[in-house]
């Protein structure tokens, strides 16, 4: 599984090698071996273990990104997710399905709101990042499948979409 992300303006590329025991990620064909070794408390901050070194790092979840703090640096990291990406791609249909299991964060739209191409509808997480999922095209959400704090698997469906009632 790759995910593509830009870190101040960069492009990346972000693989995941292994899961267990230990999270294996690679950056650019670079392998790091990666474990959260605690929280500082505030909700928003943690300490990492990157290949064995110690770093703390605050986070800010925005709709475009993340904004990171890691040894007095600070960056931006954009991110397209796959879900979304898929959603907006010009021949999405009616049933959108999650690309990854995760979990349902919030439902954003009811069943029959009218919503446009891209607006969000729902956010779930999953490998510890909040995704927005957005409606693939105009419409009217027909059906929402998930409710808040459902948990859901690859291919699940979340919501389906119908045409405009006049």
């Amino acid at each position: 599984m790759a995910f593509k992300f830009k870190l101040n303006g960069q492009e990346h590329v972000l693989g995941i090698k292994a899961r267990r025991p230990e999270l294996v990620a690679t950056i650019d064909d670079k392998s790091y071996q990666v474990a959260e070794a605690g929280d500082l408390g505030d909700g928003g901050s943690l300490i990492l273990n990157v290949d064995g070194q110690a770093y703390g790092v605050w986070r800010v979840a925005t709709e475009h990104g993340i904004h990171l703090k890691v040894g007095g640096r600070s960056f931006f990291v954009e991110h397209e997710d796959e879900i979304t990406a898929a959603q907006l791609d010009s021949g999405a249909g009616d049933i959108v399905r999650a690309d990854m299991p995760g979990v349902v964060v919030s439902v954003i739209a009811a069943p029959a709101t009218p919503v446009t191409a891209g607006q969000a509808v729902m956010v779930i997480e999953s490998m510890k990042m909040q995704i927005t999922i957005a409606a693939p095209r105009d419409g009217q959400i027909g059906e929402i499948h998930v409710s808040q704090n459902d948990t859901f698997d690859k291919g699940d469906d979340l919501i389906t979409m119908r045409p405009l009632e006049d």
